[in-house]
């Protein structure tokens, strides 16, 4: 569908956008100085990121970001990327549209549910949020299709908070694909949001390095997801999807921070069906019988280690306007 705009354009527009959560990762063969290809199945949860847009009646964009309680966060604490991604999506749809800069004046501010550098897609959610409630706000009639395609071109993780739902990400060096996958239930999870100062090119040559001192590990040179585990996700069968959850990045987690072995002993202690970090970030994923039992399961981790644990569900729908 090609896009237009009309101009009984609104005043303001809102939206939301989840977090995006892997329940498997799969990291493929290194080859020279290329970073390895990495396979993901990932979750919308039930946290998000909201996005409010204002006309201006000139050519500036001023972006804020607020924490969840409404307050300001100041300008150093933000990270570069959320930054440049926000203006690169209001970049991408402007010229989709063919609207010119001096009557693209706007004033967003990004509420954040979703910490930084987590690696629970808030960078992305954050994105995906202003590009639909931009498209609402410059009263653009456009697919979600067409939108997820421009997602892609904003940065990683965009398309996948637009899409929502469970989707299967493949990324390799040049390149992202999503599959969406449908779903008929939902899984309850306890969400350990933690960030640390962690290079990704560090983090990849720690997964090299493991793998060259045991060669008894998976084989990664085809990467594909288990059919029984596409069945757990389709239908909420979290007994199933315990036994199946796996992330390639953990052990090279573990040994850069050795501390997240007793977080991860300590909530299937309490009682989690199945424990991982999430993706290549130190952040915790506990995997619940159901939402009751993950918010149990939360309020006990929160007890025994001080460290902060929600209770979420999902999949959730994507980016859209409230």
């Amino acid at each position: 569908m090609s896009a237009q705009f009309e101009y009984d354009e609104q005043a303001t527009a809102t939206a939301q956008a989840p977090a995006m959560v892997s329940v498997t990762s799969q990291i493929g063969e290194h080859e020279g100085e290329q970073k390895p290809t990495v396979l993901s199945f990932k979750l919308a949860v039930s946290r998000y990121d909201l996005a409010s847009i204002r006309m201006r009646d000139d050519k500036e964009i001023l972006v804020s970001f607020e924490d969840a309680s409404q307050t300001l966060i100041e300008y150093e604490d933000i990270p570069h990327n959320d930054l440049v991604y926000i203006f690169r999506a209001v970049d991408e749809l402007r010229q989709h549209l063919s609207r010119s800069k001096n009557v693209s004046g706007l004033d967003i501010t990004i509420q954040k549910h979703i910490p930084f550098d987590t690696h629970m897609g808030g960078t992305g959610a954050a994105a995906a949020a202003v590009l639909v409630a931009l498209a609402a706000l410059w009263g653009a009639s456009i697919a979600r299709e067409e939108l997820t395609r421009l997602a892609h071109r904003v940065g990683a993780g965009v398309a996948e908070a637009i899409s929502g739902g469970a989707v299967i990400s493949h990324v390799d060096a040049t390149e992202g694909i999503i599959t969406p996958v449908l779903v008929q239930a939902e899984v309850a999870m306890v969400l350990v949001p933690a960030a640390a100062d962690l290079d990704e090119t560090e983090m990849f040559e720690q997964v090299r390095m493991l793998r060259k001192a045991h060669d008894d590990g998976p084989n990664r040179r085809v990467l594909a997801f288990e059919p029984e585990l596409v069945e757990a996700v389709t239908h909420g069968d979290a007994s199933q999807l315990a036994l199946m959850m796996h992330n390639d990045f953990q052990p090279a987690l573990v040994s850069l921070l050795p501390e997240h072995n007793d977080w991860l002993t300590a909530g299937m202690d309490e009682g989690a069906l199945a424990v991982q970090t999430i993706d290549q970030g130190p952040s915790l994923l506990f995997l619940a019988a159901n939402l009751s039992a993950a918010t149990e399961l939360a309020d006990r981790f929160e007890q025994r280690m001080e460290i902060s644990a929600v209770a979420e569900y999902g999949p959730v729908a994507g980016a859209h306007l409230i």
